[in-house]
């Protein structure tokens, strides 16, 4: 299916660009452009999307919300991992459409996991470019996700966390000159002597 909509695709942007539309005809010319955009969207569904029922055919566990994303590459560099992002209490996974050997069985499979334990905060904002999505920060950096609907499903994700209320995003503490040579609270607490 997927070479068939490339190849199509391929033929209808030769003849956009290389026949003039007197040869065609105008109208049948000016067609061609709803149907290139009604191709790249079947292209783009059938190469990625994900939907619920296709992630509870393979996970046997509930999970209280789920949404069809993008996972940003650390650093910027590389594709994004497109996929549903299936949130619970105690874990965030993304689940990929299998491109080999699907079935009906298994349309999709694990393909990241994360752990809400890791996870000190949550925002929403832009993420990849102008594009907007879900941003989880952790202890150390953060982990992106290109979702338009995370914004209005904000509280629902909080919720779906298994958290009361939005925990602060935790801000980098740099100490430098004398103060980072200055022994920690914690030596200074293990060389005291136990009272008794």
């Amino acid at each position: 299916m997927k070479t068939l909509l490339k190849i199509l695709l391929l033929g209808l942007t030769l003849l956009v660009v290389f026949i003039s539309p007197a040869t065609i005809g105008i109208v049948p010319y000016y067609l061609i452009f709803p149907t290139l955009f009604l191709l790249v969207f079947l292209f783009y569904r059938v190469s990625y999307w994900v939907s619920d029922s296709d992630v509870k055919k393979v996970r046997q566990e509930d999970y209280q919300l789920s949404l069809f994303c993008g996972k940003a590459p650390l650093g910027g560099e590389g594709d994004l991992i497109r996929g549903r992002l299936v949130i619970t209490d105690k874990t965030v996974k993304i689940y990929q459409r299998v491109e080999r050997h699907r079935t009906r069985q298994t349309p999709c499979k694990e393909v990241w996991s994360l752990d809400v334990s890791l996870i000190r905060s949550m925002g929403v904002g832009k993420v990849v470019g102008p594009r907007k999505g879900l941003i989880f920060y952790l202890d150390e950096g953060s982990v992106s996700f290109t979702a338009a609907k995370a914004i209005k499903q904000k509280e629902a994700i909080i919720k779906a966390l298994g958290w009361q209320r939005l925990p602060t995003i935790p801000q980098p503490v740099e100490v430098e000159g004398e103060a980072s040579s200055a022994p920690s609270f914690s030596s200074l607490d293990e060389k005291l002597e136990p009272r008794s």
